[in-house]
């Protein structure tokens, strides 16, 4: 397994890296206070002077693409089969948004990935999943761009069984594990999954 490790401009960078190839999004590069990435990719709007000695991949700055996005397709260029995004959450919420929808197209394109902040990890699925947990950690299902019908569930305190979510309803929010893991059967549709921990 080859992991990337896409480090956004977000507000702060409160986990530890995990990855074999480290990617930063345009000034996702200052939070890494020093540590070296292995490549520097974006149009360099937010990245007030560009380090030297670094591989950097320059873009346009009138694009259709986010740097995030970009560094997604570079990620799975490049032959990593699995993605960390760092950096998601926080700042001006139409990033976040967008951000979060990066987990979707990792998804779209077979490449399991997780958005991965300070007590929490957040996924995206449209078929089964499952997660290894502690029992009472919150887990919130939020479903994305439509409706979502959860088959069956286990391993929450909230059974969701022949569950319909909307993206309009807040019934998914704050279940709690009972169990050392969860598991969702997803009929059809995609949701988000919050793991909160401490």
């Amino acid at each position: 397994m080859k992991t990337a490790a896409i480090i956004l401009n977000g507000v702060s960078l409160d986990r530890e890296i995990e990855g074999h190839l480290i990617i930063c999004a345009d000034a996702g590069y200052n939070l890494l206070k020093g540590k070296k990435p292995d490549v520097i990719v974006g149009d360099f709007d937010s990245l007030s002077s560009v380090p030297s000695g670094l591989k950097v991949i320059r873009h346009n700055i009138e694009k259709n693409q986010t740097d995030g996005e970009i560094c997604v397709e570079y990620a799975v260029n490049q032959g990593c089969d699995s993605i960390n995004i760092y950096g998601a959450l926080g700042g001006r919420m139409d990033h976040v948004l967008g951000n979060l929808g990066l987990l979707k197209l990792c998804y779209l394109l077979n490449v399991p990935a997780a958005a991965r902040e300070r007590g929490l990890d957040i996924y995206y699925f449209e078929k089964d999943f499952s997660l290894d947990v502690k029992k009472g950690e919150t887990i919130s299902i939020v479903p994305f761009a439509g409706d979502a019908l959860i088959k069956q569930s286990k391993g929450l305190y909230y059974p969701l069984n022949d569950l319909l979510l909307k993206p309009h309803r807040t019934r998914g929010i704050s279940n709690i594990a009972v169990d050392g893991s969860v598991k969702l059967e997803i009929a059809y549709g995609g949701v988000f999954v919050f793991h909160y921990f401490s």
